[in-house]
């Protein structure tokens, strides 16, 4: 189609074209909005099984042992080891970006699932009152700005079988607590 046709076309139709152009691209990009903040459906909670590290640390870790790009997880919330405050929370190039975790075998709730990881190993101990109240912060702010439902807010362990996050990470404790911090 050459310059000359498209002037004997009614303007009409080049109208309509140039409108079903833009509305196409704008939903591509509802699309893509869409896939990057409104899919998360699960928060999972886990723990390094490891007393010492931060974000830049387990980065490192998981880029040299596992050949990832980044950490597993969306947010780390740290004990105060390795140069951070008791309760700080990290947030991932994973999370920046939006993409999907590695923190389970389950492909689905990776993709879907926002994956948080605190600092300690919660087999031998429990969670330190500073990380807790960050976790339930961290999981209510993420809950209500994504419409999670309280039972798929999990730990590790109730997907896959696994010690993760530990026995002292009780995760019904966890929704208990969320649910108190919600009436208020």
């Amino acid at each position: 189609m050459d310059l000359l046709s498209l002037r004997r076309r009614p303007l009409r139709v080049v109208w309509i074209a140039l409108i079903a152009i833009v509305a196409g691209v704008g939903l591509y990009q509802a699309g893509q909005w869409w896939w990057r903040e409104r899919r998360w459906r699960w928060i999972v909670v886990h723990h390094t099984a490891s007393d010492f590290g931060n974000l830049a640390y387990f980065k490192a870790m998981h880029q040299r042992e596992r050949g990832w790009s980044d950490i597993a997880y969306h947010f780390l919330i740290n004990n105060g080891t390795a140069g951070t405050a008791a309760g700080q929370i990290e947030e991932s190039d994973l999370w920046r970006k939006r993409e999907g975790n590695y923190s389970t075998k389950v492909h689905t709730v990776n993709e879907f699932g926002i994956a948080i990881v605190l600092v300690g190993n919660f087999e031998k101990h429990p969670v330190p009152e500073l990380q807790m109240q960050s976790l339930l912060q961290l999981i209510l702010k993420l809950k209500k700005q994504y419409g999670i439902s309280p039972d798929h807010i999990v730990g590790h362990r109730e997907l896959w079988q696994t010690a993760c996050p530990g026995k002292h990470l009780n995760m019904a404790e966890v929704r208990r607590r969320l649910a108190e911090m919600e009436k208020r």
